[in-house]
C-alpha cells in the first residue's frame, strides 16, 4: 500500500498495562475487525513510518499484512520487525510484529507474522465489558452440577441474570439463597441467552467472587461471580464478538447523538 508519510504518536505498552489485551481469542477478534473494515494501519520500524497497510487475513495463530509497493521498505520491515497502529471506531489500536516474513496469500505476496501476544487498545477495558440492555440477558447453569449438590430444584437449569459480558467472560448475579461456587470451579454446558442472537453454549470457570449488599430492611446479600469462558467453539465466539461489537458501536453512536 501507500508509503506516504503519516504522523502518528506511538505508545509505550508498559505505561498502559491496564489497556493491554492478552487473550489470543480477544486479540484475534479485534484484529479481525480491523481486517473486515479495511482499517488503514501505520507501519513503523525504529520509530520511523515506513508505509501504510491493511490486514489481509487474521487467524488465531497468524496475520497477513498487505505489503508496500516499495520493495526496499518491505525488506526493512522484514529485517527490523514493525509496530502497527490504526483506529477502529475512533479507538487507537497498536501491536507489534517482531517477525515479518514474506508469504503467499490468495495468490499474491503478503507479509505474515505470528499473532501478537498483546495488543494495546487505548480505551478502558471495562468499556468493552458491556452491561445488558433491555431485555435482560440470562445465563443457565445445570442444577446437576456438583456446586449445587446440597440444593433441590424442580427445573433442570438455574437461571441467573447477567451483570456484564465480554468476549472473554461474563459476570452473573447469584441470589442470596444460592451459594456462590468456589473460585476455580468449572461449569460445563453453561448457556448464555442473549436476545436477539438466541443462545450460546460454553464451559466457564469461576475467576472472582464479590458480595453485593442489597438496599432495604432485609439487607439480602447477593453475590457477583465473574467467569472466564473455556473452550468456546470458534463459531460461537465469532457470533459473540460480532454481537458485542455491534452493540458497543450502537451505544457509542447513541451517546454521540448520531
Amino acid at each position: 500500500m501507500s508509503s506516504a508519510p503519516l504522523r502518528i504518536e506511538l505508545y509505550d505498552p508498559e505505561r498502559h498495562p491496564d489497556l493491554l489485551l492478552r487473550s489470543p481469542r480477544e486479540i484475534a477478534f479485534l484484529l479481525r475487525s480491523l481486517a473486515e473494515r479495511r482499517v488503514q494501519l501505520g507501519i513503523f520500524a525504529e520509530r520511523r513510518h515506513l508505509f501504510t497497510s491493511v490486514l489481509l487475513d487474521v487467524t488465531e495463530e497468524h496475520l497477513v499484512l498487505d505489503p508496500c509497493g516499495d520493495e526496499q521498505l518491505n525488506r526493512l520491515a522484514t529485517q527490523w520487525g514493525v509496530i502497527c497502529q490504526g483506529k477502529l471506531e475512533g479507538v487507537t489500536v497498536q501491536f507489534a510484529c517482531a517477525r515479518l516474513v514474506r508469504v503467499e496469500h490468495q495468490g499474491v505476496m503478503g507479509l505474515g507474522a505470528p499473532l501478537p501476544s498483546t495488543v494495546l487498545r487505548l480505551q478502558r477495558r471495562e468499556f468493552f465489558r458491556l452491561p445488558p440492555p433491555v431485555p435482560t440477558w440470562w445465563c443457565e447453569l445445570p442444577w446437576s452440577d456438583p456446586a449445587f449438590a446440597p440444593l433441590q430444584a424442580e427445573e433442570p437449569k438455574l437461571k441467573l441474570r447477567v451483570l456484564d459480558l465480554s468476549v472473554g467472560g461474563v459476570a452473573l448475579l447469584f441470589p442470596p439463597e444460592i451459594p456462590a461456587p468456589a473460585h476455580g470451579h468449572q461449569f460445563a454446558g453453561a448457556r448464555l441467552i442473549l436476545p436477539p442472537i438466541d443462545w450460546l453454549e460454553t464451559a466457564m470457570e469461576v475467576r472472582s467472587i464479590l458480595p453485593l449488599d442489597t438496599p432495604g430492611p432485609a439487607r439480602a446479600v447477593h453475590t457477583r461471580v465473574g467467569f472466564r469462558f473455556i473452550g468456546m467453539p470458534t463459531a460461537a465466539a465469532n457470533r459473540l464478538y460480532r454481537f458485542l461489537f455491534e452493540l458497543q458501536r450502537e451505544q457509542l453512536a447513541a451517546r454521540r447523538g448520531t
